[in-house]
């Protein structure tokens, strides 16, 4: 898959020397589960108090399988960002500095999910009689908790992580399947099959899962951005759009939802919407959003700003000098570069 995807890549991005809207297209057409080890990724999310209010100025602690540890505080909205981080499995977990009753569930979780650079992790506290007891490992969220689901179920989730980290997706698919049968409802397992379907680019059967995943939680921002990936790759850039916007109001601070969005938007020829969006998605986080700069270089270009343009992707290149398609961006930034209007 990865192979094909890149092999696409390069035609589409030949083309683009003489077609500037190829940009769009050779990006779009990138699996959102393809695994570069250059690319940095960033881990951000939410920490709620046990009555769903903001965890404000909480301790979260985020591990690799590798052994490296960081930490960080939330800040007034409950929020935390982690930048900069490798490839692979993490775990991360809440806990009060000042009242020692107060933790999370530890939550799991893998680059693989992700359908563009960033993950985003929700963490619920609980409030214990016995601060120091020993809490098992989870990778549920606190919807899957209220639904109480079967032991068997959960463990099939968890195993299908497992085995999709270690990148053997026929038995992540088996034991995906294995917990939607012992479970329906379970709209988690439903939006990771998905995901493991877009990875193999089966978007019929990954568009019917994350459609069933949204009629039992119409508000998962996972499964309405992965709704609007399947609609964009099938050009249906309308339907998309609107997928995108929902993502928005579910997780109003996911930047890949505007960045998604703006894609769509672009596509649409709607260019003073795609300009928001990508602009709000580098400003959230302008580490995670960096190819927004190859959609704003294409939106310039469609302008006739060719030297803002450039730029854009001269600012892209310098950020992701070790973009596979790296020779080919710059021979492109090199031709408009030459078309720009001379200063007067």
């Amino acid at each position: 898959m990865r192979a094909l995807c890149l092999a696409a890549m390069s035609v589409l991005l030949a083309s683009m020397l003489c077609d500037t809207n190829a940009v769009v297209q050779a990006q779009s057409r990138t699996s959102p589960t393809e695994v570069n080890a250059n690319r940095a990724f960033t881990i951000n999310g939410y920490v709620a108090l046990p009555d769903g209010s903001p965890a404000r100025r909480i301790l979260v602690k985020i591990s690799s399988r590798g052994g490296m540890t960081r930490d960080v505080l939330t800040n007034d909205q409950g929020r935390f960002d982690f930048k900069e981080m490798p490839p692979g499995s993490y775990r991360l977990t809440a806990n009060s500095t000042t009242d020692l009753s107060l933790s999370s569930d530890m939550v799991e979780t893998d680059t693989t999910r992700t359908a563009t650079d960033t993950l985003s992790v929700n963490l619920y506290m609980r409030r214990s009689d016995a601060p120091g007891e020993s809490r098992k490992a989870s990778a549920v969220s606190v919807a899957e908790a209220a639904q109480k689901v079967p032991k068997e179920a959960r463990k099939a989730f968890m195993d299908a992580l497992k085995f999709k980290d270690e990148r053997k997706f026929d038995d992540a698919l088996e034991n995906l399947t294995r917990a939607i049968n012992l479970f329906p409802e379970y709209f988690q397992a439903l939006a990771e099959r998905g995901d493991l379907y877009i990875s193999h680019h089966q978007l019929a059967l990954a568009a019917t899962d994350f459609e069933n995943a949204l009629k039992i939680n119409a508000q998962y921002g996972h499964a309405l951005r992965g709704a609007g990936y399947c609609k964009l790759e099938k050009r249906e850039f309308t339907e998309a759009a609107h997928d995108f916007e929902q993502a928005i109001t579910a997780e109003p601070d996911n930047f890949n939802a505007y960045l998604l969005l703006g894609i769509a938007h672009l596509e649409l020829d709607q260019r003073d919407d795609a300009r928001k969006a990508l602009e709000q998605a580098l400003k959230i986080n302008p580490d995670g959003a960096v190819r927004a700069h190859i959609y704003l270089a294409n939106l310039n270009a469609r302008q006739g700003s060719y030297r803002q343009a450039a730029d854009e992707l001269h600012t892209y290149l310098q950020l992701n000098p070790m973009d596979p398609e790296a020779e080919k961006l710059k021979s492109v930034e090199a031709k408009w570069r030459a078309r720009q209007q001379p200063t007067p």
